[in-house]
């Protein structure tokens, strides 16, 4: 630790190092546009912009391209925004009668402000005045242009774009290959046009003092180098492809006759449609919450059009298969008709018999799963005994056979839809009533073997003391439903 007094020397030392310190920081400030603390404030105005949002401390301020200013100070309001103006002493004052717009420097959308000088003999607005809001002019979107075309006027956009396309079309990479180049040559050239705006007076004097000129260029000789060889390289590109820069020169007085009677109608709409833009405003504010919920859907989306494109390269050829297969479906259905016709008719007549039909299903069902639960094994070990469950009505006609019906016959063959549940309600219907004249048929006296005789007598047919019970009546079922006879006849529709 050094506890001798500091000498001269020293404390001149570390004075010099503060303010080399001090300068550097100074430069760096002065150099990314910062204004030095230590120059006199310039001359200032205020300008009310009504729409200013992409407007930023630092811009410049320029006249016929030239900038004399620089935007200091922004103070925002309900409807306009402060700007404050700082212009160069050479500059200023700047009269009453001048105008102002904001202008976009490049399409990344850097503004500035663009003003035009008035009247230099008349008043003049004063230091810290505001310029007449009358003079701002106000500013008018691309987007905002294109987004309220009529039909005429896109029809007409249309065509100018169509003409555009094909002058160009072809001829990307020339195209991309002469922008590559450009910005090298434009950052030389920004240069160079700083250099000649601060040798202003060397410019202004050209023919008399051209001795400066170069004297300037010479003293930046580094930028100039590059300058050339950059311009070398444009030209050796625009020269390797001049041919197809010949065709787009070609296409281009078409463009130009599209753009002449369209600019005017660009204009004209333009006018119209700012009222209705600016309306537009509020929907658009109400719209951010729905774009941001879109913004966390947006991976799911990508996610599902990814998955899609293995889809859309099948189609390809996919679809042209399937409507090459709609176009031959007509006459296959044609031929699906004498099918259908006779088809249709007993499709139609199960639907009648939709119940019998169910119910004969499920029965079948029911009697073809019995087995033995005993566990009585089949042969080779294979399961369980199987049966069918069946019973038999126990009357004349199952004991024996008779060459025609006898008279306690009633069977009907043809039972209309519905009258088995109907039979339980007010008996069955019968066939036909030729049985039933006939009557009952004699007891059998013997039997084989004998020994059933008494027990079919009592059991199966109508002896003396049964004959109390009444017989089942002879009522015929009639003309089957949806048919002109007794019994269905299916016949092809017409």
């Amino acid at each position: 630790m050094i506890k001798t007094a500091p000498t001269l020397g020293r404390i001149a030392v570390m004075a010099l190092f503060a303010l080399s310190s001090f300068a550097a920081c100074l430069y760096l400030w002065m150099a990314f546009g910062g204004s030095s603390p230590l120059k006199p404030r310039g001359y200032q105005l205020h300008i009310a912009f009504p729409e200013a949002t992409q407007l930023a401390s630092q811009s410049d301020v320029r006249i016929s391209g030239v900038n004399i200013g620089k935007v200091i100070k922004l103070d925002p309001s309900e409807n306009r925004t402060d700007a404050t103006l700082e212009i160069k002493r050479e500059f200023a004052p700047l009269p009453v009668d001048s105008r102002a717009i904001l202008r976009v420097k490049s399409l990344l959308g850097e503004t500035y402000v663009e003003l035009t000088p008035g009247n230099r003999k008349g008043k003049m607005v004063a230091d810290g005045g505001t310029l007449d809001p009358g003079r701002v002019a106000s500013t008018v979107e691309l987007d905002e242009i294109l987004s309220t075309f009529d039909a005429k006027t896109r029809k007409a956009f249309q065509t100018w774009m169509q003409a555009g396309s094909q002058a160009v079309e072809g001829r990307g990479a020339d195209i991309n290959a002469i922008f590559g180049e450009l910005p090298g040559v434009v950052d030389k050239l920004d240069k160079l046009t700083t250099v000649l705006d601060d040798q202003k007076a060397a410019t202004s004097e050209a023919v008399a003092q051209t001795g400066e000129i170069f004297d300037a260029l010479s003293q930046r000789e580094g930028e100039l180098r590059g300058l050339v060889k950059d311009s070398q390289q444009l030209f050796a590109i625009t020269d390797a492809r001049n041919e197809k820069l010949g065709q787009v020169l070609r296409e281009l007085p078409r463009f130009e006759r599209e753009s002449t009677s369209l600019l005017p109608k660009f204009t004209a709409f333009g006018k119209d449609a700012l009222p209705a833009i600016k309306m537009l405003q509020g929907v658009a504010d109400e719209a951010d919450p729905a774009f941001a919920a879109l913004e966390d859907s947006a991976p799911e989306f990508r996610g599902l059009f990814t998955q899609l494109q293995p889809v859309i390269d099948a189609s390809e050829k996919g679809l042209p298969a399937l409507n090459r297969i709609l176009k031959n479906l007509p006459p296959v259905f044609g031929d699906f008709s004498p099918f259908l016709q006779n088809l249709n008719p007993i499709v139609d007549y199960l639907g009648q018999n939709k119940r019998e039909l169910t119910g004969f299903l499920g029965n079948m069902t029911a009697v073809s799963q019995g087995y033995d639960i005993g566990g009585v094994t089949l042969a080779q070990g294979k399961g369980f005994v199987h049966y069918i469950k069946a019973s038999q009505t126990l009357n004349p006609e199952a004991l024996t056979y008779y060459p025609r019906q006898i008279g306690t016959t009633r069977a009907n063959p043809y039972p209309a839809p519905g009258s088995l549940v109907e039979s339980l309600k007010n008996g069955a219907s019968i066939f036909g009533t030729g049985p039933c004249p006939i009557g009952n048929p004699d007891v059998p006296t013997t039997a084989d073997p004998a020994a059933l005789a008494p027990y079919i007598q009592p059991n199966v047919f109508r002896t003396a003391d049964r004959n109390a019970v009444a017989a089942p009546a002879c009522k015929v079922q009639g003309v089957s439903p949806g048919h002109s006879t007794a019994f269905p006849q299916l016949r092809a529709e017409p």
